[in-house]
């Protein structure tokens, strides 16, 4: 059972990675979007979907991976405290994030506007969110 869990950490912390790729990456390519030419939005577009497509399964990864992690190593709801649920709260926080700056930057692609101007306050939203999932881990397990 010890290698299970080593094995599912493994993928948690690497799924933290991705998630934390998103989550840093997408504020500094939507600062960006705003003064872009018209050569250079495209890139930053496939950019954008690319560190968004990360996030999204990252965040996926890890609301698999740590409930199972907790259930196995502490025998089920005994490791269920209450800043876990905290952190998994956020960790669905921070999903909802990332898809929906995915869906955001979608139209922003199409020419919308406000939806490019929502960008940069969406990054720094994940952001903020994925180090509130970080403190509330090192709560939870520290």
């Amino acid at each position: 059972m010890d290698v299970l869990v080593s094995i599912l950490f493994w993928i948690h912390l690497v799924a933290l990675g991705l998630g934390g790729a998103a989550a840093f990456g997408l504020p500094v390519v939507g600062s960006k979007m705003a003064a872009a030419n018209a050569e250079t939005r495209p890139l930053l577009f496939s950019i954008a979907h690319g560190l968004s497509t990360l996030g999204r399964s990252g965040v996926g990864l890890l609301i698999i991976t740590g409930p199972l992690m907790v259930w196995l190593k502490y025998n089920g709801v005994d490791g269920f405290s209450a800043w876990f649920w905290v952190k998994m709260v956020l960790v669905v926080l921070l999903l909802a994030i990332v898809i929906y700056a995915g869906i955001n930057t979608n139209r922003a692609e199409k020419g919308d506007r406000e939806a490019g101007m929502r960008s940069p306050r969406l990054g720094l939203a994940a952001l903020v969110v994925f180090v509130l999932v970080i403190g509330s881990a090192v709560m939870t397990f520290g």
